[in-house]
């Protein structure tokens, strides 16, 4: 009888818990945003969606960098491809070479050492730097060619994201048909200045901590502490190894705009500070085993074209995706908009505006942004020429408090500039993903390199305004790009669509 009794207060005791989760609710911040990086000069997916409608080479750039003119220079770019903090590296001789010390003129004694095909010699460095010539490593390059397909083919994803890390796993082997070779090593060589390993006939270097190789030459030099491997090649061979778009179906004058844009601020940046990283803080850089024909056509077919304003190198930066709407340099960088009169806000035709979602519980949100107090209230409290956010109040008990939206977005890793905020009640989601890297303006980017080398300088040699061929292609009159982009930002927030790729 007492077990009986008692059933009703269970019943009532679950029926209770099953309505407690509200007082377990706790405020959430959701930011609901839209494409992928900075958002300013040429979105890329803009670029391909203006190709496939029959923009020329001069719609895409004057759409998306209005006020600039056509140039033209050229030279080498020096980009750092390894830093190896254990001072220790391997790098391979594909088609054979010679190690150097310096690079031309007299060499140190013991240098130059020459490489057989296939070779590999081992750097060291502490006060000096050391070299051993070890064995061969014949069939390295057909297995990472095989780690690279195009992206477009049935078991490929686009590759726009940096490189493997620096120590990736081996490659697969692959059947070949060399005989097996036999590790050797040569009497270690000592010199006090850095080291070059040049390839021979025109071939590359391969640098197995990264899976890859590079054409032109690899200098490996230590500026107190970490070896670092950069890459010193021509601007149009870096073009071709670049891993920005590796999609060989994207219209010709697409892939040619992002040439262009490319190479332009690869030299802005040389021309600022004498080096490129290698990852999306820069430019994506994959090296030889990235190229394929389409890209090719598009360098060849651009070779040497550049964008300039006011005399010198335009700051041609560029985002894969910005929703629709181009962001001016205060939105996207927290960047004075004068300093950059080119790069404006502009609405743009996409049929992929890249919808994403951030939640964050407001107490995370606070400890992020160094908040001292019970945050309440966030809110957008300035907006840009775009309509992206410029700073974000912030309320709570410690008072109110302004921050940069660049700096809230990189407190929480956000996919782009191009977003709102709301707040709601609900349960405590896990903390965002780490703060994504996007790409600096080309007049910063030693903050993402270790070191600076030598300033190659680039001369201009013509300049002239920015042509439309227009050859039929449609206008692109705003309106009507409005009316596009609200439609393709309504359809792409009901998808919820997370490629990046058109």
């Amino acid at each position: 009888m007492r077990s009986k009794a008692l059933l009703p207060l269970a019943v009532a005791a679950v029926l209770l818990v099953g309505a407690a989760p509200s007082s377990a609710a706790v405020a959430v911040l959701v930011v609901d945003g839209q494409g992928f990086g900075h958002g300013v000069g040429m979105a890329q997916d803009g670029a391909y969606w203006m190709g496939r409608s029959g923009a020329s080479l001069g719609d895409i750039i004057g759409h998306f960098y209005p006020g600039v003119s056509i140039g033209r220079a050229g030279g080498d770019v020096r980009v750092v491809v390894l830093t190896d903090e254990d001072a220790d590296t391997t790098v391979t001789f594909p088609n054979g070479g010679e190690v150097r010390s310096p690079r031309t003129g007299p060499q140190a004694t013991g240098f130059p050492i020459a490489v057989a095909p296939g070779g590999a010699i081992r750097i060291r460095h502490d006060s000096s730097y050391h070299v051993v010539s070890v064995g061969a490593v014949r069939a390295q390059s057909a297995a990472r060619a095989q780690l690279l397909p195009l992206p477009g083919t049935p078991t490929t994803t686009t590759l726009l994201r940096p490189p493997s890390p620096r120590r990736p796993a081996p490659p697969p082997s692959t059947p070949s048909t060399m005989a097996p070779t036999t590790t050797t090593t040569t009497p270690e060589r000592t010199t006090a200045s850095t080291v070059w390993a040049v390839p021979a006939g025109g071939g590359t270097v391969g640098v197995p901590d990264r899976g890859a190789r590079y054409r032109g030459a690899v200098e490996a030099a230590a500026g107190g502490g970490a070896l670092r491997l950069v890459n010193q090649v021509d601007v149009e061979q870096y073009l071709r190894g670049m891993g920005e778009v590796r999609n060989p179906s994207w219209p010709d004058a697409s892939l040619q705009a992002q040439a262009v844009a490319a190479r332009t601020y690869a030299l802005r940046a040389m021309k600022a500070s004498g080096e490129l990283c290698d990852t999306q803080r820069c430019q994506v850089y994959l090296g030889q085993q990235a190229e394929y024909a389409a890209m090719d056509r598009a360098v060849a077919a651009t070779a040497g074209k550049v964008l300039t304003f006011g005399g010198g190198f335009a700051a041609a930066v560029y985002s894969a995706n910005g929703g629709g709407v181009s962001a001016s340099p205060s939105e996207g960088f927290g960047t004075p908009d004068s300093t950059y009169p080119y790069l404006r806000a502009s609405a743009y035709e996409t049929k992929s505006p890249d919808p994403w979602q951030v939640r964050i519980a407001l107490a995370d949100l606070a400890e992020r942004v160094h908040y001292g107090g019970n945050l309440t209230t966030v809110r957008v409290a300035q907006t840009g020429p775009s309509g992206r956010p410029i700073s974000v109040a912030l309320e709570g008990t410690t008072g109110p408090k302004t921050v940069a939206a660049t700096d809230l977005a990189r407190a929480l890793g956000l996919r782009s500039t191009k977003w709102k905020v709301r707040t709601e009640l609900g349960a405590a989601p896990p903390p965002p993903p780490p703060t994504i890297q996007i790409q600096d303006l080309p007049d910063q980017v030693t903050r993402a390199t270790s070191a600076t080398g030598p300033k190659t300088e680039q001369a201009t040699v013509e300049d002239r305004p920015v042509r439309h061929d227009d050859e039929g292609a449609p206008g692109w009159a705003l309106p009507s790009l409005l009316t596009l982009v609200l439609a393709a930002g309504a359809y792409g927030f009901a998808t919820l669509r997370k490629d990046r790729e058109p």
